[in-house]
């Protein structure tokens, strides 16, 4: 019976192989576009680098830190001989009346808080802010009150940073003394108004100089500088 089915198995014809479908490569929408746009184009000028730009160039150097001469310190001190001591160069506004000083008495917490440390802390506002003698920056922090009866207006006002920076004063502790004149009054105002007024040139900004050589303020370095070129 085993030798019948063998017979009967290689009788039979060969079945042909199981033929799979082949899978199609799905094609994005995006790259079908892209086999589309065959033709190369060159970018836009904007992209394009620019020529040369493989080539090491030399690092710029930081510029040297500028040096003061002692020719050009001795400029700060000198004083035109054609403007008179206490020649008004400006036009001055007559007082009304006499001035009442603002009392210590008024002075709050909320203002003493608003005096400003450094510059980044001052907001410019040209409606609503004061503006500083020496910088003359309108802003919204605190300024200083002058308690002499011969100050007006803005003369008396200074931020917390320029009175700091160029005098070594603090503002909190002026707007707390009852005594408290402004540099313009005691006559050792450094502004470029005051120094063009009493026939010398402006400083600029002094601070970094008057730091290097160990002073804290302006009005500190150019009492030195007064000290040793007399």
């Amino acid at each position: 019976m085993l030798a019948k089915l063998f017979a009967e198995l290689n009788s039979m014809p060969e079945l042909p192989p199981l033929t799979t479908p082949a899978k199609r490569k799905r094609v994005s929408p995006k790259k079908q576009v892209l086999q589309k746009r065959a033709e190369r184009r060159n970018p836009k000028r904007t992209a394009r680098p620019p020529e040369h730009f493989w080539v090491k160039r030399p690092e710029a150097r930081s510029a040297p830190r500028r040096r003061f001469s002692k020719t050009q310190l001795h400029t700060l001190l000198l004083v035109d001989g054609s403007v008179l001591p206490g020649q008004q160069l400006f036009g001055v506004r007559r007082c009304r009346g006499q001035r009442v000083p603002r009392p210590v008495e008024e002075i709050t917490q909320t203002q003493l808080n608003n005096v400003a440390l450094i510059n980044k802390d001052k907001i410019l506002n040209k409606h609503y802010g004061s503006t500083c003698h020496q910088c003359r920056q309108k802003t919204l922090d605190t300024k200083t009150v002058c308690r002499s009866p011969l100050c007006g207006g803005m003369r008396g006002q200074f931020c917390g940073p320029c009175l700091r920076n160029r005098y070594g004063e603090d503002a909190s502790a002026a707007l707390l003394d009852p005594d408290w004149a402004c540099p313009l009054c005691r006559g050792i105002c450094n502004c470029s108004r005051c120094r063009k007024r009493d026939g010398r040139c402006a400083t600029g900004n002094l601070l970094h100089m008057a730091r290097f050589y160990g002073h804290s303020n302006v009005k500190a370095y150019l009492e030195s500088l007064q000290r040793e070129l007399s």
